[in-house]
């Protein structure tokens, strides 16, 4: 009778309501399918009480819809929770999940807390990461990935007629970089920490493709993060796509282009050319944020020269050696520190290499970062121009003075051109062939927290 009374009054109730609908993006006509929420309904029911229908979400797209109830009666439950709880939809009841009505919410930690999601490519994972340390987030970190490239394509209709499907993959097994949460936070969540989070983490291995994220909710309770942030094309439909499943703002660093640009916030840089918008932070400078590893340790004055490679707009040759001998003799009495990246030449690299230095890292033999300890404990760094990424850090980190190495042009104007003219204009950075005057840091934390999320 009781049960039959629930059916009656959820049917008059969703006749009358209009479908939950997202609630951190633009309202327009769009739906978004969840498949996630559980409604308290039976004590209501039972007391006679007008029911509240209004957190009921429907499960759209199912070829069924099916209300029944659990007995929590005997489970492991916190304090004061009912017997019993109305869910819809055919997947298992997450008894102990944060996003259960059956269950109180857990006491917020005081630090807000991201979800970082990554496309695998270390300079846009490290862009999300300076954004939430520049923002004094925790953070923990999801491999965004997609199984082939048909899907990718998918992503860029479906976003343009705003529709949200889980298309993608999420890991959180990744070498336990996403349990590994800064200021040691697991999120309430031991399964983590435990002998099973590598299989029982990966939302890929849920049964016949259901409820994908059945398993993240479980182990890294989605919910509880404050917001999403990414990186990179793949991780942009994800990132809307989880903001819009639990309500929370979604922060796309870099410019997102082939996509709806209604994401919370976006930050990008001035390089890029974006289009004012109304949630659109420019940058003159990309994310980053630079620490000392204490790789280098100068005994006197000294000098650091970071050497990129070449890509499409520029070419590396013998024009990068000039350069360098050039500064080297104008700062004969300091001493000199060099380092090159997973795209320096081979044929560069051994032509440093017959140089004196008194710290050098050939990057294609011993793969370690040591711009940290040169912004920090140079005068100067010297830094090939093809690289927005390592100029942004070096105008923004340490204290070091920044000049700029020029090459061999591919095309006679560029993005480069630009990106550095402007912070030469700004007092950022100087070219090596100008007046090398001190150059002033830009303060990237106080841009990243002026913005409003």
């Amino acid at each position: 009778m009781e049960d039959g009374l629930m059916a009656r009054q959820i049917s008059r109730g969703e006749s009358r309501n209009s479908v939950t609908r997202n609630l951190s993006a633009p309202q327009g006509s769009r739906l978004f399918a969840k498949e996630q929420s559980v409604v308290n309904l039976g004590g209501a029911a039972r007391a006679g009480k007008n029911l509240d229908l209004k957190n009921f979400i429907s499960v759209c797209g199912s070829p069924s819809y099916i209300l029944r109830r659990e007995n929590f009666r005997g489970k492991n439950l916190r304090s004061g929770a009912s017997d019993y709880a109305w869910h819809a939809g055919g997947g298992s009841l997450n008894l102990n999940s944060e996003s259960s009505a059956a269950n109180p919410s857990a006491a917020k930690n005081p630090h807000r807390k991201a979800l970082i999601l990554s496309d695998g490519r270390k300079g846009h994972e490290n862009q999300s990461i300076a954004f939430c340390e520049l923002r004094g987030l925790e953070f923990c970190i999801c491999k965004i990935a997609y199984a082939n490239k048909l899907l990718k394509l998918c992503s860029y209709a479906l976003d343009f007629f705003g529709l949200y499907f889980k298309i993608f993959k999420c890991d959180l097994s990744g070498g336990g970089t996403a349990a590994d949460c800064k200021n040691g936070s697991n999120l309430n969540s031991s399964a983590l920490n435990s002998s099973v989070a590598s299989d029982s983490a990966n939302l890929d291995a849920a049964p016949n493709g259901r409820n994908l994220d059945a398993s993240a909710d479980r182990n890294l309770n989605f919910a509880d993060f404050d917001l999403f942030v990414g990186a990179g094309s793949t991780t942009y439909y994800a990132l809307k796509f989880y903001a819009r499943r639990y309500a929370k703002p979604s922060i796309a660093l870099m410019y997102p282009k082939g996509y709806r640009k209604d994401f919370s916030v976006i930050i990008a840089g001035a390089h890029d050319r974006p289009k004012p918008r109304a949630n659109l932070k420019i940058s003159p400078v990309s994310l980053s944020f630079s620490r000392p590893q204490g790789l280098y340790k100068p005994q006197r004055k000294s000098i650091g020269f970071i050497i990129g490679g070449p890509n499409s707009c520029f070419e590396m040759g013998d024009e990068i050696l000039k350069q360098i001998e050039g500064v080297r003799a104008q700062f004969a009495d300091c001493e000199f520190a060099l380092t090159t990246s997973p795209r320096t030449p081979r044929a560069t690299e051994s032509a440093l290499e017959k140089l004196s230095w008194d710290y050098s890292v050939i990057y294609s033999r011993e793969p370690v970062n040591p711009i940290g300890d040169f912004l920090a404990q140079c005068e100067w760094v010297f830094i090939s121009e093809d690289s927005v990424s390592m100029i942004s850090e070096a105008a923004s980190n340490g204290s070091a003075s920044v000049a700029i190495l020029s090459l061999k042009r591919k095309v006679a104007h560029n993005k480069f051109d630009d990106f550095i003219s402007a912070l030469v204009s700004t007092g950022h950075a100087r070219r090596y062939d100008e007046a090398l005057k001190k150059t002033a840091k830009y303060d990237l934390k106080a841009f990243v927290r002026e913005i409003k999320i």
